[in-house]
């Protein structure tokens, strides 16, 4: 179980959120304590798994010309566990969602062209422990970001 945060704790967290690259100086400066305290506290939060990772996000000019698009697999039943364990290191696969009843598993894509999607989608179709690739769908734009 996550220990309760405090408000500091809290906007600490934020301010990583918004550049998880500011000097931990700035942080110290914005919430009133010493660098070496705030660099702590985060060491802390990592320890207790508050924070898991630190991560890049892409320039959405970079992203525009990469192709994202929705793949729904059917594994064969026994395999699941297996089947996600295997394909969670493939770098084109920026997200995976484990479906329930029958929809299998939902994988966001992330590449440079369409070969490279075809090339992905032939993978998968070829691995062992999947029945089917069902859908493949092409994102055309984004109306509603975060």
């Amino acid at each position: 179980m996550l220990r309760k945060i405090d408000k500091t704790d809290r906007r600490i967290i934020e301010m990583l959120i918004e550049d998880c690259r500011r000097p931990y100086r700035e942080i110290a400066e914005e919430v009133g304590l010493s660098e070496s305290t705030v660099r702590k506290r985060v060491v802390k939060l990592i320890d207790e798994g508050i924070i898991e990772k630190f991560t890049v996000c892409l320039s959405k000019d970079l992203d525009e010309k990469r192709i994202q698009a929705f793949l729904t697999i059917l594994p064969k039943s026994e395999n699941l566990k297996e089947l996600i364990r295997d394909i969670k290191p493939y770098p084109e696969l920026s997200e995976i969602y484990s479906l329930a009843g029958r929809c299998g598993l939902l994988v966001k894509v992330n590449v440079p062209d369409l070969s490279e999607l075809d090339a992905l989608v032939e993978s998968l179709k070829a691995r062992n422990d999947v029945e089917q690739v069902e859908s493949v769908c092409v994102v055309l734009k984004s109306v509603k970001e975060d």
